[in-house]
């Protein structure tokens, strides 16, 4: 490991790579830039901070990468592109920001990773900890960037949410305590098969101080303490059934009536379930620890209830960008639903949504690129119909739908073929909602 090194490349210019060269040049290093766009976001920051003769947009620079120490590159470029895997062979040193952040870091900091709910999970993780007077800041994967975290000196820890992309350019972690929530398929078309993204996933666990696994997803045999829907054992967390009520639990004691949570459905109960795991160590105040889960708004686009009009709900999991994600959203409701899917397929087998489509779902509504996709693997299993626009996705869905129902938009793609991302798709499902259900539409 280079740690002494003086010659960086920084590769990507977007949010991440200028945390990287606030970093460096913080530190006083020698580092260069590069970026394949030729005006990457923070173009006009970079040229202010670095000499001309340092910085390459619109293309990748192999004489530079040959040349540098160590390269610290954006989680959107692939370490498997023919000009990275040169650069290494020829013994440049590839890592990623968050490997920079671990390195650097003397705090303590909780690991968080997943195919879905990790945002919601570090959210809430956060709460809890500030709810016990830790000052505690998130940041990774999602809002700030790890490296800017540590700009932060009144912070005690931090709640780090990782990619399969951060994750596989780190190798110092040593969290205090880490979870790999769940695996599904998903950027299958960056990693070369689900076992090796998985085994990338699973690598948050090394050297982690607490291990929190879902239970019956791995060995049972864990060295870590488990959550899941099931009754625990003495020291995990999962469900019990007490009379009429549904309650949160660890081992026998009792936390939160499932009924008091702010989130959906059993996605919720796993989230508040995990997050307590996480936070074992550090809750000495449970009262406080439960207000903080009470008081949590959960997050915008994940499994958000729009509305509940007539007896239905209306609900946005527009962050449902792969068939996992929608797999646990559709388990998640009891009641009958009208399921909207659509976007860009991202890969993988449609078998596990084709078998709770067949347990819970009784409308399909396809929409967007890839929609024939999700005609051909669902019709079999339930009434399928197609749509030209969200608005239209809508209206059929006003239509169809039937008292005590739940409409749920999980798309399981990607956004891009019509949206500028999840949360502008949401945000534009949300609209059409209240302005087809506010012309009276819906129709039972």
């Amino acid at each position: 490991m280079n740690t002494d090194a003086t010659n960086y490349l920084v590769i990507g210019a977007g949010i991440t790579g200028w945390s990287v060269a606030q970093y460096l040049h913080a530190q006083n290093k020698s580092f260069r830039i590069m970026d394949t766009r030729d005006i990457p976001p923070y173009a006009a920051q970079l040229k202010k901070m670095l000499a001309k003769q340092n910085i390459c947009f619109g293309r990748l620079n192999q004489e530079w990468m040959n040349k540098a120490d160590v390269i610290v590159l954006s989680p959107g470029v692939s370490p498997q592109t023919p000009e990275l895997k040169a650069a290494g062979a020829n013994g440049v040193e590839i890592i990623g920001d968050v490997e920079l952040f671990a390195r650097r870091t003397q705090k303590p900091y909780i690991a968080i990773t997943g195919s879905n709910g990790k945002s919601t999970v570090t959210m809430l993780v956060t709460a809890i900890l500030n709810s016990q007077g830790i000052v505690a800041k998130a940041g990774g994967n999602i809002g700030t960037p790890a490296l800017s975290l540590l700009d932060d000196e009144d912070s005690d820890m931090f709640v780090l949410e990782l990619s399969s992309f951060q994750l596989e350019t780190s190798t110092s972690l040593q969290a205090v305590a880490a979870t790999v929530l769940n695996i599904s398929a998903d950027h299958l078309d960056r990693h070369e098969n689900f076992e090796q993204y998985a085994r990338i996933k699973y690598s948050i666990y090394e050297n982690a101080g607490r291990k929190v696994f879902l239970r019956n997803a791995q060995n049972s045999n864990h060295d870590g303490i488990s959550f899941g829907l099931d009754e625990p054992a003495k020291h995990d967390y999962g469900i019990q059934n007490m009379g009429a009520e549904r309650w949160l639990v660890c081992g026998r004691k009792k936390l939160i009536k499932s009924s008091e949570l702010p989130l959906l459905g059993t996605i919720g109960e796993l989230n508040v379930l995990a997050a307590f795991a996480l936070c074992r160590d550090y809750i000495h105040d449970q009262a406080a620890a439960l207000s903080a889960i009470r008081n949590f708004k959960g997050l915008p686009h994940r499994c958000e209830l729009v509305v509940e009009h007539e007896n239905v709900q209306w609900v946005d999991d527009s962050k449902g960008t792969n068939i996992g994600a929608t797999v646990a959203a559709v388990q998640s409701f009891d009641q009958s639903q009208i399921l909207i899917v659509g976007g860009i397929h991202k890969g993988g087998s449609l078998k596990p949504l084709e078998q709770i489509v067949d347990k819970k779902v009784r409308v399909v509504i396809a929409y967007g690129q890839d929609k024939e996709i999700f005609v051909n693997a669902l019709q079999r299993f339930s009434e399928v119909q197609t749509a030209e626009s969200l608005e239209n996705v809508v209206q059929i869905a006003a239509e169809r739908v039937k008292p005590g129902e739940v409409v749920l938009f999980s798309p399981a793609c990607a956004s891009f073929d019509m949206f500028a991302d999840y949360q502008e798709r949401g945000k534009a499902f949300q609209r059409a909602v209240k302005r087809v259900l506010q012309k009276g539409k819906r129709v039972n």
